[in-house]
């Protein structure tokens, strides 16, 4: 469930995970409808959130750009599944979302691992 706002650095495993499971609840989605089509907009927000919750947590790798630009690309998927006509074009744009869901998938969990990187120094710095 898409919620607003960046979430607190303790809090980034979580969304992390969150991110995972949809793009593996919505790689299993063979037929689009309202319900498919509202759990992509869900992803789509809440890889964004994920990208600002790792930035302002101040995770310095790529992992901020790329989940934006999971989330952008999400977007766009929606706007191709609802263009879609025909059955080729709604294969094309299923095959298109395949990649983006499989990158989520692996990056996800190494989004968290970044943050958990940012905890341990933080937590050092402070002693």
């Amino acid at each position: 469930m898409a919620l607003a706002g960046a979430v607190t650095l303790s809090e980034i495993p979580t969304l992390a995970a969150e991110v995972e499971g949809d793009a593996r609840a919505l790689a299993a989605q063979t037929e689009v409808n309202a319900t498919f089509i509202a759990g992509l907009e869900d992803f789509s927000s809440d890889a964004l959130r994920l990208s600002d919750s790792l930035r302002e947590a101040g995770v310095t790798q790529d992992m901020p750009c790329i989940f934006r630009g999971i989330s952008e690309d999400a977007r766009e998927r929606v706007e191709e599944f609802q263009a879609a006509d025909t059955a080729t074009e709604r294969t094309m744009a299923f095959n298109g979302l395949k990649a983006l869901l499989d990158d989520a998938i692996l990056l996800a969990p190494m989004a968290a691992g970044a943050a958990a990187d940012v905890a341990v120094r933080q937590d050092m710095a402070s002693r």
